[in-house]
């Protein structure tokens, strides 16, 4: 169903403007992650026009566009450029790089945004019980840390914000602290569950169709839980394989305020108050692993306590939740193809053997484009806590650790 025109990859200069157009690629892979940060890489002839457009020293600042069926997947700068030749006399370009949501994992959110760290006015980016849709909430954390509205120095050139159109739900209650803007990005987006059953929010920041520039986006996820079903017996898979592993944490314990500790020779803290929170799992039921939220930021004794322990309770217990994972290679038909009836974060369903079907989102997708074999597709379907088979279990705990020391170091 794929022939290489079907891909199209464009070049743009460091003002997002497009210069010119590859179509003598050797490989391009796009490893595409629901509200996270994706991936792309390109093998190509390392030709005197191709080295124009693509080496940093010949086009500072440039990146790459990828579109597909005319859709643009993602768009991101060249981080990595290498050159090699071989025995033959073969010459190639190798190119990587992130997509443009990198710029979200690159900022903080400033307690104050309107102000410099040097004169921070507030401890906290709070917001209580908000009339603001979430998807409003999220555009003016990017507004204000690195869009338009950002400081000068702070603002990323050639950024702009996706007029809101109020999706989401309102009365969010939340305070931030130094965390990156992904991060609070993805924690609002996971608690605003759109319609019934519920689908969700998805955002990125990727080029501008119309116009130079880059946008930041925020989309609604599709229910396709009847339309996109995948089964060997429908012959839309190749090969496929699932994982479902225990919840880490069904009951959590949140520790809010900070507390001296009486008598101690050096200054020590703990929770002020606790409060107890569950939540029931269906696949392990019975089962009751406990952890421990420091949420010391929010003060027990404020009126809208009860809002923030709640959001904090069930953010922390969403992630440790059951882990299902399913990674497949579906055969794309008539009837499925990705980017035509399916996209990152959709509700599909996988018929799977020894269990129930499964009717999780699609968070990974992984697309290879070779000259020769055309287009192979491998996609990730699972739970909040599904762990990429691109990431090997001991860096994702040393990035869990890192997540956990950074969160004690600036809640001060």
């Amino acid at each position: 169903m794929f022939n290489p025109r079907d891909l199209q990859v464009c070049v743009r200069n460091s003002s997002h403007q497009i210069i010119g157009q590859l179509d003598d690629f050797n490989q391009v892979q796009l490893v595409m992650r629901y509200n996270a940060v994706s991936n792309w890489a390109m093998d190509i002839s390392a030709t005197p026009r191709n080295a124009a457009l693509l080496a940093p020293a010949l086009n500072p600042g440039g990146g790459l566009i990828f579109k597909l069926y005319g859709t643009t997947l993602l768009s991101g700068p060249i981080h990595t450029f290498s050159y090699s030749s071989g025995p033959d006399g073969t010459k190639k370009l190798t190119v990587a790089g992130p997509d443009d949501t990198i710029h979200t994992a690159a900022a903080l959110v400033f307690p104050d945004p309107a102000h410099d760290i040097t004169s921070q006015t507030t401890s906290y980016y709070a917001v209580t019980a908000s009339t603001a849709y979430t998807e409003t909430l999220m555009k003016n954390l990017v507004n204000l840390n690195l869009g338009p509205g950002a400081l000068t120095a702070r603002r990323k050139s050639g950024l702009t914000v996706e007029t809101s159109t109020n999706r989401g739900r309102t009365g969010h209650t939340f305070q931030y602290r130094f965390e990156t803007v992904l991060e609070a990005l993805t924690e609002l987006a996971r608690l605003a569950p759109i319609g019934t059953p519920a689908g969700y929010l998805g955002f990125r920041i990727v080029q501008k169709s119309a116009s130079a520039g880059i946008e930041f986006q925020v989309y609604s996820t599709t229910n396709r839980l009847t339309t996109a079903t995948f089964s060997e017996g429908r012959g839309n898979v190749i090969s496929s394989s699932y994982e479902v592993k225990a919840p880490t944490a069904t009951y959590a314990v949140l520790g809010a305020g900070r507390d001296t500790v009486a008598g101690s020779a050096n200054t020590a803290f703990v929770a002020k108050s606790l409060f107890g929170y569950t939540r029931a799992d269906s696949v392990f039921p019975g089962y009751r692993p406990e952890m421990f939220v420091d949420v010391g930021e929010v003060d027990p004794t404020a009126t809208d306590a009860q809002a923030q322990l709640d959001e904090k309770a069930q953010d922390a217990l969403y992630a440790a939740a059951t882990s299902i994972t399913i990674s497949m290679d579906p055969q794309d038909t008539e009837q499925l193809t990705f980017g035509k009836d399916y996209f990152l974060g959709d509700l599909v369903t996988v018929v799977v053997p020894y269990a129930d079907p499964i009717k999780e989102q699609v968070r990974e997708v992984e697309l290879t484009f070779n000259a020769q074999d055309g287009l192979k597709t491998e996609i990730t379907v699972g739970t909040e806590a599904t762990t990429s088979r691109k990431t090997s279990g001991s860096t994702k705990r040393l990035n869990n650790l890192a997540d956990l020391i950074k969160k004690l170091n600036t809640r001060k």
